[in-house]
């Protein structure tokens, strides 16, 4: 007698509407807290995310791992369905590399420019934004190795 695999329904939803939708094995995430693996049969939680990839272990073995760039956002986990409603999500497929790369430079000569002008809002907006360039980076380079 075989036994069934248990999954995770997993849902990623942005200001955009629906940005992943998939059945896991697995699911990390980086809360505000530090990481989670979120298993099936997991307790309900709810629990704020951080700027971070969301890794999703699909179980298929022609594409692993799912790998999507959230900047923030809400998890809930209820009756093996993980949904997250993040301030920004892309799947790693979807993120333009050049303008990603632009945009950190950008943001790290706005970091520059700060400190030359000792304004520390500005340093602190222009690091967020480096952040959430380098993730969207972290993203596609774990998604191309693979």
């Amino acid at each position: 007698m075989t036994t069934k695999t248990k999954l995770i329904d997993v849902q990623i939803v942005s200001p955009n509407g629906l940005v992943y939708a998939n059945t896991a094995t697995k699911c990390q995430v980086q809360s505000v807290r530090g990481g989670l693996t979120i298993l099936p049969d997991h307790i309900a939680m709810m629990t704020a995310l951080d700027i971070s990839p969301v890794i999703v272990t699909t179980g298929d073995p022609q594409a692993p791992e799912d790998y999507i760039a959230i900047n923030g956002g809400l998890l809930e986990v209820r009756d093996n369905e993980l949904t997250i409603i993040a301030n920004m999500a892309i799947r790693a497929s979807d993120i333009n590399d050049a303008a990603i790369q632009m945009e950190k430079t950008m943001a790290e000569d706005a970091m520059n420019q700060a400190k030359i002008d000792h304004d520390i809002r500005a340093y602190q907006m222009a690091e967020l934004d480096l952040k959430k360039a380098l993730n969207q980076l972290d993203v596609i380079k774990h998604h191309r190795h693979q």
